[in-house]
This record gives C-alpha cells, sequence and structure tokens, in this order.
C-alpha cells in the first residue's frame, strides 16, 4: 500500500529533521575531544571546517544514492541493491543490536542529567536520587517522542522538530553573538595572535585522525534523511532532498565553526581542555555564574531534536530491514491510516529502555566505530560501481562527477585504517563484530505479525512501486 502524501514531510520538516538531528550535545562535547588531539586553537578551527567539507562530499554522494536507489534504509538499501546481502545483514544486525539502542539511551540518559543539573541550585539530589530521577527524566522524554512517532509524521513528529531546530539556532545564536561582542567590543582576540594561533599543535597523523573523528561525530545526522526517504513528499523529492540535506549541513556547519571561534576568544585550549562542561564555562567567563545555571537545562533540551531524529532514522531502517527479509516481518507494520511504523518505534524504545540498565556500555559503542564508518565505506562503493558500469538506477536522479565518491572512499578508508595502531584490540573486535553478523536469517511466525497488526492496527509496508534492487 502506497503511504499518503499528507503524512509525508517537505522541505522544512526535511530541513528540520538535518539540522536537529546534527545539532546537539556535540558542538558542546566535540569541541574538548578535537583541542585535546589537535592542541591548538588554529589547528582545531582547520579540523572543524574540513569535517565540514569532508561531510558536504559524503552528503552530496549520500544525495545522489538517494535519488537512484529512492528507498528508505540509507546504506542497507543501496549494498542490498548489489546484491550483497550479506554484508547489509551483518551491518543492519550489528547496527540495530547495539548501536541504535544505545544511542537513544545515551541522548535521554543525558537529557536527564542536564535536567538534574539545571535543578541543582534549587534542590540537591543526593547521587543514588540524582541517577535515578535523571532516567524518569529520560524515559519521559522518550515516551513523550514515542507517543509523538505513533502518528502522522507530518502532522506531529516534524512539528516537534522543527520547533527543535529553531531553538537550536537560537541557543547556539546566543553564545556566538556573546563571543563575538567580546571579539569586536572587548578586543578578546590574544588567542588568534600570530604567535598563539598554532602554538601546541599536535601534527601526528593519528592524533589528526581522531580528532576528525570528534568532528565526524559532531556532524552526525545529514544522512537522517536517506534512513527514511519514503517519508519525503514524492512530488518534489528531487528538489528537497539535496535542498534540505546541503541546506541543513550548511547551517549547521557554519553555526558549529563560528560557535568554536566564540569559545576560542574566552577559553584557552587548556580550559577547554579541563572543562567538564565548555559551554558552562564559556557563560560563567563572560556573563556570570548567575545565568550559567540555565546551561545544563538548554543543552538538555537541545537533545529532544536529536533523539526525535534518531528515533525517526532508526525505525526507518528496521522498516527496510523487514521488508527485505533480514528482520521479523512484524517490524515492517505501518498504520493503516497514519503510516507511523508503530511495531518498530514500541522495539526501539524498549530496547532503548533495556540499555539504559546494562551499566557502561561506551566501550561496546566505540566497538562499533568500525561498523560506523563501513556504513559510509560500502555505499561509496555501491556508487562508484554504479556509475562506472552505468548500471540502471530510478530516472532522473540528481547526478554529480564519479571524482567525489573516489576522493570520498580514499578518505574514509585512510580515516579508518590510519588510527588501528592506536587501538588495535577495539580495531580487531569491531572488524570481527562486523564478519561474524549473524550467520543465518531470523524467520518469525505468521501468529506473531498477526498479533502485532491486531494490536497496534498495523497492515506490512510493501515498500514503493518503482523498485531499484537489482
Amino acid at each position: 500500500m502506497a503511504k499518503k502524501e499528507d503524512n509525508k514531510i517537505g522541505l522544512i520538516g526535511a530541513t528540520a529533521y538535518i539540522v536537529g538531528s546534527i545539532i546537539g550535545s556535540g558542538i558542546f562535547i566535540a569541541p574538548k575531544g578535537i583541542v585535546q588531539h589537535a592542541g591548538s586553537v588554529g589547528l582545531s578551527l582547520i579540523i572543524w571546517v574540513f569535517c565540514a567539507l569532508l561531510n558536504m562530499i559524503t552528503a552530496i554522494n549520500f544525495i545522489e544514492l538517494g535519488t537512484s536507489i529512492p528507498e528508505s534504509g540509507a546504506d542497507l538499501a543501496y549494498i542490498d541493491y548489489m546484491g550483497w546481502t550479506p554484508i547489509a545483514f551483518s551491518l543492519l544486525w550489528v547496527s540495530l543490536l547495539i548501536e541504535s539502542s544505545s544511542s537513544a539511551a545515551v541522548l535521554y540518559l543525558t537529557f536527564g542529567k542536564y535536567l538534574v543539573q539545571a535543578l541543582d541550585p534549587i534542590y540537591c539530589f543526593s547521587d543514588d536520587t540524582a541517577d535515578n530521577v535523571s532516567k524518569l527524566f529520560g524515559f519521559g522524554l522518550l515516551l513523550f517522542l514515542t507517543l509523538a512517532n505513533m502518528f502522522s509524521l507530518q502532522k506531529f513528529a516534524s512539528r516537534v522538530q522543527i520547533i527543535s531546530m529553531c531553538s537550536k539556532i537560537f541557543a547556539t545564536g546566543i553564545i556566538i553573538g556573546i563571543g563575538f561582542f567580546f571579539i569586536v567590543f572587548r578586543g578578546a582576540t590574544s588567542h588568534y595572535s600570530s604567535s598563539d594561533i598554532m602554538k601546541g599543535s599536535n601534527w601526528e597523523p593519528w592524533a589528526i585522525v581522531l580528532a576528525i573523528y570528534q568532528g565526524n561525530w559532531a556532524f552526525g545526522g545529514f544522512t537522517t534523511l536517506n534512513y527514511g526517504s519514503e517519508e519525503i513528499q514524492i512530488k518534489d523529492f528531487k528538489k528537497t532532498l539535496p535542498r534540505a540535506c546541503l541546506g541543513g549541513l550548511c547551517i549547521s556547519a557554519v553555526i558549529y565553526v563560528l560557535v568554536n571561534v566564540a569559545y576560542f576568544a574566552i577559553l584557552t585550549p587548556q580550559e577547554i581542555i579541563d572543562s567538564s562542561a565548555v559551554a558552562t564555562t564559556f557563560i560563567q567567563k563572560t556573563v556570570g555564574n548567575g545565568p550559567a545555571f540555565a546551561v545544563p537545562a538548554v543543552v538538555g533540551l537541545l537533545l529532544i531534536g536529536t533523539l526525535n531524529g534518531d528515533i525517526f532514522g532508526w525505525t526507518r531502517y528496521m522498516v527496510a530491514g523487514s521488508r527485505r527479509k533480514m528482520m521479523p516481518t512484524c517490524f515492517s507494520l505501518i498504520h493503516v491510516d497514519n503510516d507511523s511504523p508503530r511495531v518498530s518505534v514500541f522495539f526501539h524504545t524498549f530496547t532503548s529502555i533495556i540499555f539504559s540498565f546494562l551499566g557502561d556500555i561506551d566501550q561496546l559503542v566505540d566497538y562499533l566505530t568500525v561498523t560506523g564508518m563501513l556504513t559510509t565505506i560500502f555505499p561509496l562503493a555501491v556508487l562508484v560501481i554504479i556509475k562506472w558500469k552505468k548500471m540502471p538506477i530510478a530516472a532522473d536522479p540528481v547526478q554529480y562527477s564519479i571524482f567525489w565518491p573516489i576522493l570520498n572512499l580514499v578518505i574514509m578508508i585512510a580515516l579508518l585504517v590510519i588510527p588501528i595502531q592506536q587501538d588495535l584490540i577495539s580495531s580487531i573486535i569491531g572488524f570481527g563484530m562486523f564478519l561474524a553478523g549473524v550467520d543465518k536469517l531470523l524467520h518469525i511466525s505468521e501468529k506473531l505479525t498477526h498479533l502485532c497488526q491486531i494490536l497496534t492496527w498495523t497492515i506490512v509496508d510493501s515498500g514503493p512501486e518503482e523498485k531499484t534492487r537489482l
């Protein structure tokens, strides 16, 4: 059954999903990680600009893939198009079993912790109580967004995302405004002097690559629409996808660079490294301790759009996997009226709640760095082969030169290989998890699918009428 156009998102909603997914806690965490590896103001800013350009190149390649193979699922759809089913299957299950649940858990638990910090001047919780209260705040946000995603995307979840995008632009605009006020009117330019700007730079290849990892993590989310390509209104799909993706990425890149320029005008690289919360330290040194108490609450609220985008992307990923018989059929069920993938939304929420009780999952997530890189590398290889062999694709896709995916592929492989010597064990485990995958497809009985249909009032999503799979 074809999805209804009035449940799909247009240009504004699509752009909000890109900006809302990219700008989150990354802008307040990544600056510290980049400075730790880069060592200087100048090299840190160069890496931020490089990461913006690198993600722009990756974005135009994923735009071409998205319009050439207009199916939801992102890397899963593109890899499966080539018939590389074992690779697609392994990436699907490794990502869904660990990365999807842990990413959502990290987001809503971080949201809860920031709200508890914001309440500290009013009421001081004990350590045990603070942990429980932060989880309750996080669960509350998760359940609210789960309900929003159970109904029409265009009427509910996308409106949450638009509000989130505007809030993020406003909040980061305050930091940028304060920073440039001190630069222009207070002469806060000493860190940009010729003697200081490159002082302490670490030019070791592995250090630069690890800094780039931090920047790429902060830009994560620009492929969100590729995971849910079929949720974009068909009439303007080939215009909306590139405009929303590149437009949202440009907005995020400008904000990221300007925020870091503001940070470095006030804080030294060592102050950023030593700070547990860069934005809070920045506000304390510029405005005072009073307004600084509000920073944790603001940062927490900025995570709403990131978590909402996370739910959108991963649930459509599950639907795509289910339609390809790589997951139980029940995960491709959609509501008969609003087209919401309710079973996938519920499952994503359930597993992310489970992950919040598993303790420290950081090391497990670190192992997935390899998997995350491969979900970009394999689609780029697909695009190179499609263009080189002139393989059949959808009509009138957005197309760019073959130079871009080749360049992008070489850079991504280099970023994957160079740091291996610094963390050999994690790299071996990461490659092992990918190669092991799951040794056989999971089958589900018709009774379970039928039960899910009754409970959630859904039908099986058969996908778009235009198929682009070989």
